[in-house]
């Protein structure tokens, strides 16, 4: 009764950790859309009513309105620092684009889940992910140390400064990419969580399944019991 009870008790925590690997995985993937979006979107900060001037700002690039016919005259690219704003926007571009380069290397190293252990691979994309996660920090810090340039002073206003964007405000590209820190965190966690715990839980339900019976004639297979060999006697 007790051996049946452990067997199923093992059963439920592999399907508990395959459900939780499915999970993980998945919000993974949903992570590297969020990096590549927030890296490519011009949205982290912006204009608002009180602005002087329509513009809107983003890692590498920034569109700003023209006096003439208010269209918007973006500039800026990710394949030529030399483009982008000034050298806090390029340091921040750098950090989140090797985050989303980080993260689909990540992602190509599920396929390694059919030729090894389990916990290697958990332990490889937790270390990715935590590397992801100092990315996505570095560059939330170091993005608002660029607001004192001319460029965002004509969008801004005049008091526009280092932390500070005047009559700015902070728009979602932004806040997503606070999001995604603290959501590929989580999962960096989770990844070592699941990597430390699979595999010695997975070696001790093995050596349970195993285990001899022990009968008055010595250690024998639990397909045989006493009743077994009284009639082999006869």
């Amino acid at each position: 009764m007790m051996k049946n009870i452990t067997r199923t008790r093992a059963v439920s925590y592999k399907w508990i950790s395959r459900t939780v690997g499915i999970v993980w995985a998945f919000l993974t993937a949903c992570f590297a859309i969020l990096n590549i979006y927030v890296f490519a979107q011009p949205q982290w900060i912006g204009d608002t009513l009180e602005s002087p001037r329509a513009g809107h700002f983003g890692l590498y690039s920034h569109c700003i309105s023209t006096t003439s016919d208010y269209e918007f005259d973006c500039r800026g690219t990710w394949t030529n620092f030399a483009t982008i704003l000034n050298s806090p926007f390029a340091v921040a571009t750098f950090f989140i684009g090797f985050s989303a380069l980080l993260i689909l290397i990540c992602l190509g190293t599920f396929i390694l889940f059919l030729f090894i252990r389990a916990r290697i691979v958990y332990f490889i994309c937790a270390s990715i992910q935590i590397v992801c996660a100092i990315c996505f920090l570095i560059a939330l810090i170091i993005y608002p140390s660029g607001f004192d340039n001319d460029t965002i002073r004509s969008v801004c206003g005049p008091n526009a400064n280092d932390f500070y964007i005047d009559t700015c405000q902070v728009r979602w590209a932004y806040i997503v990419a606070i999001i995604g820190f603290f959501n590929i965190l989580i999962l960096a966690i989770l990844a070592f969580s699941l990597a430390i715990t699979q595999p010695i839980n997975a070696a001790r339900h093995d050596n349970l399944d195993t285990k001899p019976v022990l009968s008055k004639y010595g250690e024998v297979n639990e397909a045989f019991d006493d009743r077994t060999f009284s009639d082999q006697r006869h």
